[in-house]
């Protein structure tokens, strides 16, 4: 691998997040199988929707969160699953804490994973907990849907929206992000020179609405 792709942090992110995406949705059973199709990231096999509309949703938010690293001003990115009655039930999270730009590549035999073979082992391994992330939760109910979230400031959130006219970003309301009492599953944490991330689930509260994880007729 070559030096100049070292330094691109960046379309590492972008590229985990999408393949993330699309594995979660896949493993969460609210699409039906037949919109994924079976394509090999980080050397595993991972299930890719081919459904237009859903693709382009994912793609104008991975546009938005590219252009918040490149500012350094992404804080987290949630994937939320909300029942039939608009609640929260569980999210993914990913909680970004350092994305380096550009490395310093003038002395590269002191870097820690100069060819990135750690970085693809760590991710590989991530993708290979998302295919079995169903055994770790409950299934989500039934008519379930979902929404991206991104977590930024408001200044910066009004500086990438002139460049968002094809895909305008939309401010959450309160009630969309609120997860009372979650369970935290953790999936995997990603620690290295370029990233330095964490990704975990949160699950809601079953006791306050007895009918929040009813089986989905897809299960």
């Amino acid at each position: 691998m070559s030096k100049e792709k070292i330094s691109d942090s960046v379309s590492v992110l972008i590229e985990l997040i999408e393949v993330s995406i699309h594995c979660i949705l896949y493993a969460r059973k609210i699409y039906p199988e037949g919109i994924f199709e079976l394509k090999k990231k980080y050397n595993v096999p991972v299930h890719v929707s081919i459904y237009p509309k859903l693709n382009s949703y994912i793609n104008g938010t991975l546009n938005a969160v590219k252009s918040l690293l490149k500012l350094k001003k992404l804080c987290r990115l949630d994937v939320c699953f909300y029942n039939k009655i608009g609640v929260v039930v569980e999210r993914f999270v990913f909680n970004i804490r350092n994305v380096e730009l550009e490395l310093n590549l003038s002395d590269f035999s002191n870097l820690r994973d100069p060819y990135l073979i750690k970085l693809e082992q760590m991710l590989r391994a991530f993708c290979l907990k998302l295919t079995v992330s169903d055994s770790l939760l409950k299934p989500l109910p039934s008519s379930c849907t979902f929404q991206i979230h991104i977590h930024t400031t408001e200044t910066t959130f009004i500086e990438i929206q002139k460049d968002s006219e094809e895909f305008p970003l939309i401010p959450s309301e309160k009630k969309d992000t609120i997860l009372t009492s979650p369970a935290i599953v953790p999936m995997r944490s990603i620690d290295c020179e370029h990233l330095n991330l964490e990704i975990y689930a949160e699950e809601g509260n079953k006791d306050e609405d007895p009918d929040l994880f009813t089986p989905s007729p897809l299960v």
